[in-house]
């Protein structure tokens, strides 16, 4: 066919429906992609929640993980630890007996998956005004 065949406008129709179809499906396809994990929103609660107590200043850890400025020199190694399940250390095997325990310091397979996602994304810090505070350390009131 020659472009002479069409009749006059059906480009147009055929470029609004085309327009119509990819407004419908790349909003779908962006839902299914997550955001970057970032230091301050997604990492620093799961370091808080089971990092921070061995991994502070003045602790049996060799680095501290409680700032991004902390953090993000190990970034690398931090993902190739948490990812083969080096750390945080648990040795209970999870699809055998007893699967729940008091103080479980294990990282859920979405946590796990939170840290590498970040790790490969460049290891962003965000906004720290989202991030928690805290340290994750043991207070007594006084």
């Amino acid at each position: 066919m020659t472009a002479g065949s069409f009749p006059r406008g059906s480009s147009v129709h055929a470029m609004l429906a085309v327009s119509a179809c990819l407004s419908v499906v790349a909003p779908a396809f962006a839902a299914d992609t997550p955001a970057k994990p970032t230091f301050s929103k997604d990492v620093a609660p799961i370091f808080q929640a089971k990092c921070q107590e061995c991994h502070q200043p003045n602790s049996i850890a060799p680095m501290s993980l409680i700032t991004y400025q902390d953090a993000r020199p190990w970034a690398r190694s931090i993902k190739e630890r948490v990812a083969t399940r080096q750390m945080p250390p648990w040795h209970i095997d999870r699809s055998v007996g007893v699967q729940k325990f008091k103080n479980d310091m294990s990282l859920t397979d979405d946590q796990v998956e939170t840290i590498v996602r970040w790790v490969d994304g460049g290891s962003p810090q965000g906004d720290p005004s989202t991030r928690m505070s805290g340290t994750g350390r043991c207070r007594t009131s006084r």
